[in-house]
């Protein structure tokens, strides 16, 4: 996969880690890439529009790099459709298919497309820990890509996971609980089976007359016992992360051992259909002792291809480090990584109070799910710089942080970050110098003791933009802007006041607001706004806001846009962001037309709030009336959605969302993930149906994409589950079963 060359050396000019002999250009992927959009132009076009200083200045920024080669593959698509003749020069002229965020696509002969009639095939989950890992509301992985220039790599390609969990390191001792399981030389079965659940995960380990990859295990009529039980081995070990298991073969007799001690392992069921095989009981046994928990792990062998192989032990995915970075320390909120790949920046909540954790990974002392380690603790900023991996070092935020996850700025090497006391924090040299808290005004107080969004930052102006769920006490949320001099200002409210009886009133502002940074406008979701347009009560409503103050004016000064979604809610209930549609990123980037769908409610303008997709269209940069369009849960007022994702996968365009209970759409009830191909749904209304769902227990946080790639299993989406045991989850675009 190659970018064209023009875009490769420009990023690569501001990249302090490239190395002279071979230019390698990784791709990280995080929360951030949805929220901060360019829709950029390409260099050509920069320079005819008079903005290629601009242009250059933008394309240090990976988040840019992404947007710009999906943009490019898909212009390139609609040519292929126009004239398929000239597609093998257009693609010579610019590039192959490349692993990003935005997901450019793939020559046609190559993509991806319906498999069975569904679109996301579950490939791999596997646990967050030994105790309690999970998943978080709204919290996102985070990706990164080895070589864009590259295919995908099973080593060096990594997932980064928060766990939600407290940090619980093995103290010693202890018994990892186990089971046998006898092979005879009596005849498998062909299609039967062997289970193993870990609550609500189960591991289906099938016997094949042929295939001995996967989730299949090679056990052809006349094989000896101990063959079989080797490749039944193989297979459990290598799916086992799935269930929190690992597995060996000694003669014929299999062993099953979880990954973690304690007596909670105990109750990791098996069962099999097999013939000629039988386990020793019905549950594993013997597990004692303290089980362990990390903070954060990291995953790497993430594509099916990396396991492939017959007779293959290698686990997909296979833990690349686990660590547990402090006793009862919780990390919850969307991780970030460093350009180069080395580095990961993350909150760390213990009690009451946050900390930002620079943390500089090893896979030579990694840890694994089941026994974390603990990284050294340095000293000082000065003494984090220089320490040798796995090191980490922890700054105060003088007070909690339960929503607002770190913002970084690859070009400038700086992070910002809120506070639960309403305070904006600024850090400087936090991969490439010595990190430090910037000073007076920093930090900047925003909504004195109220919680923040995470922020995101104009590079354009250099502004930083923040909501807030309350402001002056008890009035309703904001967005707000701070300058590069720390000047705070504040929108009209936005946000509804808090309702009698009711602590916490609106959520306000509690997702991070989408910046266009060329079409210089800025949008914010409320879940319960300040009118009482429906039904007597608040909506929920998408904002938007003139985003250069230079050009357009304060936010102080504006009468923003608004679009109501459905009926509102009080109480703990968030508005996730919304995303845009693939129209929307192929229109003109100062003057946009397309679609923005987020997950509101239904419009009966009188009682329920059920969670609803709505689409509200865009033309030249000007928000319309909102569409309603399906309904994704059966009842349940109080129910709210993950954030939406969308990527643009060749000729389709995919949404991405999940619901926490009560799902009702199509190939998946309950706790759901779904996926609606754009493309292929028709007209947009109440009867647009998912083109497929996948169980997905207590609902996901955010989800993420990767690669569009013609290498096996490498076009994705990555999310983790939020009921314990929450696992992380990769499903394929296109394929969910």
């Amino acid at each position: 996969m190659r970018v064209t060359s023009v875009v490769l050396l420009a990023w690569l000019a501001g990249a302090q880690w490239v190395a002279a002999e071979e230019p390698r250009a990784g791709l990280p992927w995080d929360w951030s890439h949805r929220h901060v959009i360019y829709n950029p132009e390409t260099a050509e076009e920069a320079i005819a529009n008079g903005r290629y200083d601009e242009w250059l200045q933008k394309s240090a920024d990976p988040r840019f790099v992404s947007q710009l080669l999906r943009k490019m593959d898909a212009r390139m698509d609609q040519q292929a459709a126009i004239d398929s003749a000239a597609t093998g020069v257009a693609k010579s002229l610019l590039k192959e298919p490349t692993a990003n965020g935005k997901g450019p696509a793939l020559p046609p002969a190559a993509k991806p497309g319906k498999q069975g009639g569904k679109l996301v095939h579950r490939d791999w989950s596997n646990v967050l820990g030994g105790v309690s890992g999970v998943g978080f509301k709204g919290a996102y992985p985070a990706k990164y890509s080895f070589d864009i220039n590259a295919t995908p790599s099973c080593t060096s390609d990594f997932l980064v996971y928060v766990t939600a969990s407290s940090g619980v390191l093995d103290p010693g001792g202890g018994v990892l609980a186990s089971r046998n399981g006898t092979m005879t030389a009596a005849n498998a079965g062909v299609g039967n089976t062997v289970t193993i659940t870990n609550g609500t995960q189960v591991l289906t380990i099938t016997a094949s007359s042929s295939s001995n990859t996967g989730l299949n295990f090679l056990a052809p009529n006349g094989a000896t016992a101990a063959t079989k039980a080797t490749n039944l081995a193989a297979a459990i070990n290598r799916n086992g992360g799935t269930v929190g298991v690992t597995a060996t073969a000694a003669a014929a007799v299999v062993t099953v051992k979880a990954i973690t001690k304690g007596t909670g392992a105990n109750s990791i069921a098996l069962a099999e259909g097999l013939g000629g095989f039988s386990w020793a009981g019905t549950t594993l046994s013997g597990g004692s002792g303290t089980a362990a928990q990390p903070t954060i792990v990291a995953f790497n062998q993430l594509y099916s291809s990396c396991n492939n192989v017959a007779g293959s032990t290698q686990p997909v995915p296979a833990t690349y480090w686990s660590y547990s970075t402090g006793a009862a320390a919780f990390a919850e909120l969307s991780p970030v990584i460093s350009l180069d790949g080395t580095q990961v920046a993350f909150i760390e909540r213990t009690g009451t109070a946050a900390s930002l954790v620079l943390l500089k990974w090893s896979s030579s002392a990694p840890g694994t799910i089941g026994v974390p380690t603990t990284p050294a603790t340095a000293a000082s900023a000065a003494a984090y710089k220089t320490c040798t991996a796995p090191c980490m070092f922890k700054m105060a935020l003088g007070a909690n942080d339960t929503r607002s996850a770190p913002y970084y700025d690859y070009t400038g090497d700086t992070l910002f970050v809120g506070s639960d006391d309403g305070k904006l924090h600024k850090f400087t040299g936090v991969f490439t110098g010595t990190v430090a808290e910037s000073g007076a005004p920093w930090p900047v107080t925003v909504a004195a003791g109220f919680l923040l969004s995470p922020p995101v930052y104009d590079q354009s102006t250099g502004y930083v933009y923040v909501g807030s769920n309350r402001d002056a006490g008890t009035v309703g949320g904001r967005l707000h802007s701070v300058s590069p001099a720390g000047v705070l200002d504040s929108s009209v409210q936005i946000g509804g006041d808090p309702e009698a009886g009711q602590p916490a009133g609106s959520t306000g502002v509690a997702d991070a607001p989408i910046l266009d940074s060329f079409a210089q406008r800025i949008y914010a979701f409320v879940g319960s706004d300040s009118s009482t347009n429906c039904g007597g009560v608040q909506c929920q409503g998408v904002y938007q806001f003139k985003s250069n103050p230079a050009t357009n004016g304060a936010l102080s000064t504006q009468a923003p846009a608004v679009a109501q979604v459905g009926r509102g809610q009080f109480y703990d209930r968030i508005l996730f962001a919304g995303a845009f549609d693939n129209a929307y990123w192929l229109s003109t980037p100062a003057s946009p037309t397309g679609a923005l769908y987020v997950c509101g409610s239904l419009a009966d303008g009188t009682s329920s709030r059920r969670p609803t997709l709505w689409r509200i269209p865009i033309t030249n940069n000007v928000m319309g009336a909102p569409v309603v369009g399906p309904q994704i849960v059966s009842n349940t007022d109080t129910l709210e959605c993950s954030p939406i994702t969308e990527v643009a996968n060749g000729t389709h365009d995919y949404l991405y969302v999940s619901v926490p209970a009560n799902g009702n759409d199509t190939g998946c009830a309950g706790s759901c993930v779904y996926v609606y191909d754009l493309s292929t749904a028709g007209a947009w209304g109440t009867g647009v149906a998912a083109a497929a769902g996948l169980a997905a227990a207590g609902g996901t946080g955010g989800i993420i994409i990767d690669n569009i790639s013609s290498s096996t299993g490498a076009s994705q989406v990555y999310y983790s589950t939020l009921t314990s045991p929450g696992v992380a989850v990769q499903a394929s675009q296109a394929g969910l079963n």
